[in-house]
């Protein structure tokens, strides 16, 4: 990833004089980093980094009317939407909320309120029914949701459909959507507790090869544990489940239980089903959905009640006996809410696995290699990510604070920040180290510090210790024939006088005067390339 600080540069070697490197001051430091005196760290103040790459982020607010949390992100043609847990619609393509002309399936809002009323003695929390995902495929934009049935008092997770066309032309009223499939038996409210544990829904679904929709649904935490019941092992219960369901006829077959609150799902490019769901306090899991699994929920977890007591009713205490293990589990809680697999986003993440999370605030990298995790990398974002969908280059985020994050890849090398550190350490005065700083900003106009090859000449981290002039690049003659490589002597002698070390050498003339700083540029050079850590 080459560093693109040709404007800075410009600036920087028109400053030298006075001793100020303008390319690296003008951006604010990084807490926890400090490269001596006059030296500031080159990543923007709204960059996170992560192990391979710096990732630039903006985000804006989106209006949300009523309190509670849900929702989702998708694409549509060129545009990036969201859905909010209340169903409104927004473009946020451009860094702002644009209200869609597109309105929710109902969901029995206002039937639920008018039941409560008339029923005190249910507590009915404010976030009890809300939308849950959305996709648009083959012209039909797809929504997954609680619904409160008002003629038999009793709620479901269901999925609607609405034929669409562009998005530039699309209005949708509530009368245009179908209910292509909802969950049977339809759930009595309970009378204990609240009355609809809707946060426990899961309700995400993708798209599979075939065109089913693969729906991840929770058990509403009746679990035997929040609720004396537990549906979730009752094949009869489309609860605490996985289905793949035909949208066009209206059926479903299960494809697993044994599921607590599954509130993310992927089908990979190879076809496989991944989920992530809650345990409760500990126990979190990473699944892969074989049809006919049973993954043990509520007989077993790998977690505690939150009163840190034994969870009732398990066959064991920290342990996951009898059952298909979790391909990963957390501990402590990280309550995932949403999970995708990354593609053409950077060849150092494509494949990977991407999990939003509550609790821990963080994106969470999972590679997995050989059938397991080879990693989790944990990416602290510093909000509650409610979603994540990658919308061509970019990966946005939904939030609990109603805002849309996007993440793209940044400009930063980090082999500048490793050359920084060297800087720093180097025994020379402040002012030479400013004179290093600037020569190698210089160097960046045609190179990268990295070892990865590409542009218009060769990548610093490769150059130390190798035979000169090699490599897939236009060298000179005086280069190409030279039969030695590059040391610290030669590299000092090329550095102080590039055309008298090799006539008609396109390498210009740095016009470094001091030796010293010479001789620090040439430690960076082999710290690149011999010293990676």
């Amino acid at each position: 990833m080459r560093v693109k600080l040709f404007t800075l540069i410009a600036v920087a070697l028109m400053m030298v004089a006075s001793g100020y490197l303008i390319g690296y001051m003008i951006q604010p430091p990084t807490a926890g980093h400090d490269h001596g005196p006059g030296h500031t760290d080159p990543r923007a103040a709204n960059q996170i980094e992560t192990i391979f790459l710096a990732l630039d982020q903006t985000q804006f607010d989106v209006p949300v009317d009523r309190a509670g949390s849900g929702g989702a992100l998708a694409s549509w043609e060129d545009s990036l939407i969201v859905m909010t847990h209340e169903g409104n619609f927004f473009d946020v393509t451009s860094d702002e909320a644009i209200r869609l002309e597109i309105a929710a399936p109902p969901n029995g809002w206002d039937d639920m309120l008018a039941f409560a009323e008339a029923n005190e003695e249910y507590d009915f929390a404010h976030y009890t029914v809300r939308y849950n995902d959305v996709d648009l495929r083959d012209d039909q934009l797809i929504v997954s949701y609680t619904q409160w049935v008002a003629d038999r008092e009793c709620y479901r997770t269901a999925i609607a459909t609405a034929e669409v066309t562009s998005l530039a032309d699309t209005r949708i009223t509530p009368e245009d959507w179908t209910v292509a499939f909802a969950t049977e038996p339809c759930l009595a409210p309970s009378r204990t507790g609240r009355a609809i544990q809707g946060h426990m829904a899961g309700g995400r679904f993708d798209i599979d090869a075939a065109g089913r929709v693969i729906l991840a649904v929770g058990d509403y935490a009746i679990d035997g544990n929040y609720n004396a019941n537990a549906i979730a092992q009752d094949p009869s219960q489309q609860y605490g489940k996985v289905l793949a369901i035909d949208l066009a006829a209206g059926t479903a077959e299960q494809l697993s239980q044994g599921h607590s609150n599954p509130q993310g799902l992927t089908v990979t490019d190879t076809g496989e089903i991944y989920t992530v769901e809650h345990g409760r306090r500990g126990g979190d899991e990473l699944n892969r959905i074989i049809p006919g699994s049973d993954f043990g929920w509520p007989q077993v977890s790998l977690g505690t009640r939150y009163n840190r007591l034994p969870l009732p009713n398990t066959q064991d205490y920290g342990h996951h006996p009898g059952f298909p293990l979790p391909v990963f589990a957390w501990l402590p809680s990280v309550a995932p809410s949403a999970l995708m697999q990354i593609d053409g986003f950077d060849p150092s993440w494509d494949g990977d696995l991407l999990v939003a999370t509550l609790a821990a605030q963080e994106l969470i990298r999972v590679r997995i290699a050989d059938g397991r995790v080879l990693f989790d990398e944990r990416i602290p974002v510093g909000s509650r990510i409610r979603h994540v969908h990658q919308h061509g280059e970019t990966i946005a985020l939904w939030t609990d604070q109603e805002q849309v994050i996007k993440l793209t890849v940044g400009g930063f090398d980090p082999s500048t920040q490793f050359a920084l550190e060297k800087i720093s350490g180097l025994e020379l005065g402040d002012r030479q180290k400013t004179q290093t700083e600037i020569i190698l900003n210089h160097c960046l106009e045609c190179h990268s510090l990295g070892v990865v090859e590409g542009g218009n000449a060769p990548a610093l981290g490769m150059v130390y210790g190798r035979e000169i002039g090699t490599g897939d690049f236009d060298y000179s003659d005086a280069l190409a024939n030279r039969d030695d490589t590059w040391t610290t002597e030669n590299l000092a002698e090329y550095l102080a006088d590039p055309e008298g070390f090799a006539s008609g050498t396109m390498m210009p003339d740095l016009q470094i005067e001091d030796p010293e700083v010479i001789a620090g540029i040439v430690q960076i050079l082999a710290a690149l390339r011999l010293q990676p850590e």
